[in-house]
């Protein structure tokens, strides 16, 4: 007969099933009580990014508006500031 370690061929074949078939089990629970969670945390991850990523394009919009507001009144401020010193001459001639 074909024995390998004391066990004949058959006795391996079942011994090499019941091995695949507790390692298919171990992996379908790491799947489901291990990776699942942290599936789940990840999409709930993305989800929060792509918010972020809108939130900050409309921030980036905001600021644009914004300086181009800062950038009149400080044209506006120049104006005023050469019509005090025109003023400021006219006075004191």
């Amino acid at each position: 007969m074909h024995q390998l370690a004391g066990l004949t061929l058959g006795e391996w074949v079942s011994i090499i099933g019941i091995v695949t078939f507790l390692a298919g089990v171990v992996s379908l629970l790491f799947k489901y009580a291990v990776f699942a969670p942290f599936q789940m945390d990840i999409r709930e991850l993305n989800s929060n990014f792509k918010t972020l990523n809108q939130n900050l394009a409309s921030l980036q919009s905001d600021l644009k508006e914004i300086e181009i507001r800062v950038d009149g009144h400080d044209r506006r401020l120049d104006r005023h500031d050469e019509r005090l010193k025109n003023i400021g001459k006219e006075v004191f001639k």
